[in-house]
């Protein structure tokens, strides 16, 4: 009998050793689970600097008169006519670009822009699958999440507000 309870005393401790020790090492116990790289982390920018990056993409402006119309009109000079609508993207953590954008858009008649605000990272895969009309980023946040890798096609203006 004495025999038998300590094999299984054995046994037990050693599937309590089998089960725990991984989780342990995985620091399953410690509480800190770090960064979720899957909802991507916040970027807090301290000071902006004012500098703003416009993606435009070329494959839904085919008309290459209303294509400069608009590259004039993101470089900051202003025109008398607009032939199309357009849609802006920016990204929900960049409160400097959603404020460039309100202020182009300000500059358009009513509806002529469509505003929006995305995830930054479903923003960058959708514009590098070439869902996107125009993209508005703020200098900060296009050199923190590399927003121009993936996409060699688009036209892309730097300014500063």
């Amino acid at each position: 009998m004495k025999k038998y309870l300590y094999h299984g005393l054995i046994i037990v401790i050693s599937l309590l050793v089998l089960v725990i020790a991984p989780l342990y090492l995985a620091g399953f116990f410690s509480g800190d689970y770090g960064v979720d790289a899957i909802a991507s982390a916040t970027v807090v920018i301290e000071q902006p600097s004012g500098a703003y990056v416009v993606m435009i993409n070329p494959a839904l402006h085919s008309d290459k008169e209303a294509l400069d119309t608009w590259k004039k009109f993101f470089s900051g000079q202003e025109i008398d006519f607009f032939v199309e609508d357009i849609s802006c993207t920016v990204a929900d953590v960049d409160t400097s670009g959603l404020e460039i954008a309100k202020s182009f858009q300000s500059r358009l008649p009513e509806n002529q822009m469509k505003l929006r605000t995305e995830d930054t990272t479903l923003m960058l895969s959708k514009a590098m699958a070439g869902r996107y009309d125009v993209l508005i980023l703020s200098k900060e946040i296009f050199d923190t999440y590399r927003a121009d890798y993936g996409m060699a096609d688009a036209i892309i203006l730097e300014g500063q507000n």
